[in-house]
């Protein structure tokens, strides 16, 4: 199969393009489920459904639109999408996704304690129902499904299709778009915590985002971030597994809480030097950006 299969297409068109894929991922994934719990029985919170609602969301509606724009408009899509050889000093970022808890911690905590305005009480009650809601799912589906069902759902296919959408297409556009990289990795970082609908959420997020787009920039590879996403999901999932199996008792919300502001201060510098560290390394700074959009 020769590359791409849509020849000579103008930026706006290949805009047009993603979007369109990407809207009709996003609701077909959803239709998909939709149907799939009709014909399984049962409402779509049962747990069958939900593993099948979540495989469909993440396959269709994030992977697949990413694989498809690459074929249609890059001349070499697996290259473009980060299926890169893997510089071994980008593991370090795995070591940064341990060396952040912490400092992330602190502003997942102070995230979560924002309170809206009284006149806006009804909205932040919404947006914590929401919150409650996804969190809900998560533990039905790690309470009684199996740690290896859970990592490959909630921790590798997220990974894998977010980070191919996400920082694979997203940020690379974005790059074209602004040419200016920090600009671009800064404004995917919260276009991918926006996505998640938690305000509660958010910041951390966001600073996760970030970690997941420098690296991908520095090393230009996709799997490294894949890696490093996958690492924050699975602990998450372990944690979730342990506890509703009754062999720890943590709290998983508040994973890395320390009120010693020096332990916080130095999570902080210890990762930024990390990433430093790492940029010496790279040849992605020294790059003008030919990224067809």
């Amino acid at each position: 199969m020769t590359f791409p299969l849509i020849k000579k297409t103008s930026q706006g068109n290949r805009l047009l393009i993603f979007l369109l894929l990407l809207l009709f991922g996003l609701i077909f994934s959803s239709v998909l489920g939709f149907f799939v719990s009709m014909i399984n029985g049962g409402s779509p919170t049962d747990l069958r459904n939900l593993r099948i609602i979540q495989v469909l969301s993440q396959v269709v509606g994030f992977m697949m639109p990413a694989v498809v724009y690459a074929m249609l408009v890059q001349e070499k899509p697996w290259n473009y999408l980060g299926f890169n050889k893997i510089p071994l000093w980008s593991l370090l970022g795995i070591v940064a996704m341990f060396t952040i808890i912490p400092f992330l911690s602190m502003v997942t905590d102070w995230n979560n304690s924002i309170s809206f305005p009284e006149s806006m009480s009804a909205i932040e009650e919404q947006m914590r129902s929401l919150q409650a809601s996804s969190e809900e799912v998560i533990k039905l589906l790690i309470g009684q499904g199996s740690l290896f069902s859970s990592l490959i759902i909630i921790a590798a296919l997220a990974a894998i299709s977010e980070e191919l959408l996400f920082r694979s297409v997203i940020q690379q556009a974005l790059i074209k778009i602004f040419r200016n990289a920090h600009l671009a990795i800064i404004m995917t970082a919260i276009i991918f915590s926006a996505f998640h609908l938690d305000f509660f959420g958010f910041f951390p997020r966001a600073i996760l985002g970030l970690m997941l787009g420098y690296m991908f920039w520095m090393s230009g590879s996709i799997i490294p971030s894949m890696l490093m996403h996958f690492l924050n999901n699975a602990v998450i999932v372990m944690l979730y597994y342990l506890n509703t199996r009754g062999f720890t008792d943590i709290d998983v919300e508040h994973f890395g809480s320390t009120g010693n502001v020096l332990v916080i201060i130095l999570s902080l510098i210890v990762t930024v030097a990390i990433f430093i560290f790492c940029n010496r390394f790279s040849e992605r700074k020294n790059l003008k950006y030919k990224i067809k959009l």
